[in-house]
């Protein structure tokens, strides 16, 4: 049986996709790594494929699969297509797979929630929830939690067994979910989709942390705490007081977040991100940091802030 890990990305998120590669085979030297390029614009990471020892997963039902996505589309995003050709994982050359956007820190060795999707004889583990990313209100969401699914997982980062789904499963259950597209998140087209197809299947899923008790349940970076390693080499998160407080962190992810000074764990990403760098070019970017952190920390203030907020909206609807 086969293992390994499907990411997909392209050249625009390349410091991100540094960043990911360097945490992954810190603690994953040999697991398996497949790209599956987000687009056509995806040469530098390409090039890095010897580098950190990864090989180019492309399958002729992409096109499918972008159709799929499109169909899904409300204009908000031009983009929001390519996303669907991670599902393709589902019938590529791994048994049991996880797959991850590159937006993310991979903390820990993967092996053992991989042995737990046999042992607890599962299809699919995930990460963090949230309903409201899925599904919006209505009668198809009340179905669902009266029959106690609609998790709204996280589709950035879960593990699964090859063969849950087919090409011609997921375009089925793309023809059958378009008919409540108004009933799901309008925005974040793949995660709604994949929610949906296993919702609708009822295929044998858990939390991440509800498989090992030792494991964070939040895996978000603008959740509570500060990551620390211990002395044995794993990444807790320290939250004295929280559910998560001293919990292993086996990834962390931004979704939803730019990359910038006062991004949460900043610190944390640019061990990573600069991994192998020389002295001059760390110094340089912690310099940078500690010149524009001061005013985007008061930007982000003003964000955060519902009086700031509030003024700032009005004082552009009047200057219209």
């Amino acid at each position: 049986m086969t293992f390994g890990v499907y990411f997909s990305a392209n050249d625009k998120v390349l410091p991100w996709v540094m960043a990911f590669l360097h945490s992954f085979r810190e603690s994953n030297p040999t697991l398996a790594l497949y790209l599956i390029p987000f687009n056509d614009q995806s040469e530098q990471i390409i090039g890095l494929r010897r580098q950190f020892n990864f090989q180019i997963f492309e399958d002729d039902s992409f096109a499918a699969l972008e159709e799929l996505g499109q169909r899904y589309e409300l204009g908000i995003t031009s983009y929001g297509k390519h996303w669907f050709r991670r599902y393709a994982a589902f019938w590529g050359p791994l048994d049991q797979f996880a797959y991850f956007d590159a937006r993310q820190l991979i903390l820990g060795d993967l092996s053992d929630v991989f042995a737990a999707i046999d042992r607890l004889k599962l299809d699919l583990i995930h990460f963090d929830t949230a309903i409201n990313q899925v599904y919006e209100p209505g009668p198809h969401r009340d179905e669902m939690v009266s029959d106690r699914r609609g998790v709204g997982f996280l589709s950035g980062a879960w593990f699964a067994r090859r063969g849950v789904f087919s090409l011609s499963d997921l375009i089925a259950l793309g023809d059958e979910s378009l008919r409540i597209r108004e009933q799901m998140n309008p925005r974040n087209t793949d995660q709604a989709f994949i929610n949906y197809c296993c919702d609708k299947r009822e295929i044998r899923m858990a939390h991440v942390a509800d498989v090992f008790c030792d494991v964070c349940r939040n895996s978000w970076s603008r959740q509570p705490g500060s990551i620390y390693r211990d002395c044995e080499g794993q990444y807790r998160i320290w939250d004295h007081g929280g559910l998560d407080h001293r919990k292993r962190v086996v990834l962390l992810h931004w979704a939803g977040i730019r990359l910038s000074p006062v991004m949460p764990h900043r610190r944390l990403f640019l061990s990573f991100l600069k991994k192998g760098r020389s002295l001059p070019n760390r110094m340089a970017t912690q310099v940078i940091d500690m010149l524009l952190r001061p005013l985007l920390s008061v930007k982000s203030w003003l964000h955060r802030n519902r009086h700031a907020n509030t003024i700032w909206h009005s004082l552009r609807s009047w200057g219209r």
